[in-house]
């Protein structure tokens, strides 16, 4: 479906735009990388931020199946609010990671909506606009970071579980304690 766009053999890229194609010298390092004949790419999206413009270009690749023989370490992970991970290794080591300042930020940036939103002027729903995807990227990043903490700890041949909670019913946590099951 690379209908939109194509790398052509010269090093340009070829975009679709609503005028025509238009031929680019990108600036792009490392791209080389995916030309080796393993790598499949998709479409591709085109951003302008900040004043630059940027493609962004889904590409995926096969991987063999998982060997076993390969792993070093099992290491189960618990996702929290409290604490944004919990983990547990083969050795008996628990690990935990604090997430009180995440919390903060949280219920600053809901505080903030909220003031806003009561606010209703025309600045506050600028504000409003420009604050709203700005939440999700930094919870991604702080994700990020601590996926990246994690492989740094363990190892790169380290086999992470996650917590399985298909089924779990959370309808009955306005409860009190005492009458939970």
């Amino acid at each position: 479906r690379n209908r939109d766009w194509s790398y052509l053999s010269s090093g340009q890229l070829s975009i679709n735009t609503l005028n025509g194609r238009v031929k680019v010298n990108p600036v792009c390092h490392g791209f080389d990388q995916y030309f080796d004949g393993t790598w499949k790419f998709g479409l591709a999206k085109l951003l302008k931020t900040g004043g630059k413009w940027y493609l962004h270009i889904s590409a995926t690749k096969t991987v063999a199946d998982f060997d076993n023989q390969t792993v070093k370490h099992v290491v189960g992970i618990d996702r929290g609010l409290r604490f944004l991970a919990t983990t547990y290794d083969e050795q008996g080591q628990t690990a935990f990671f604090d997430g009180k300042t995440v919390m903060r930020k949280r219920a600053k940036y809901q505080k903030l909506r909220a003031k806003l939103q009561a606010k209703g002027t025309k600045s506050a729903k600028r504000r409003l606009k420009k604050l709203s995807g700005q939440e999700n990227r930094w919870m991604t990043d702080v994700n990020h970071r601590l996926s990246k903490t994690l492989v740094q700890k363990f190892g790169s041949n380290t086999l992470f579980v996650l917590e399985d909670l298909t089924g779990v019913s959370f309808e009955r946590t306005d409860l009190p304690k005492v009458l939970r099951n």
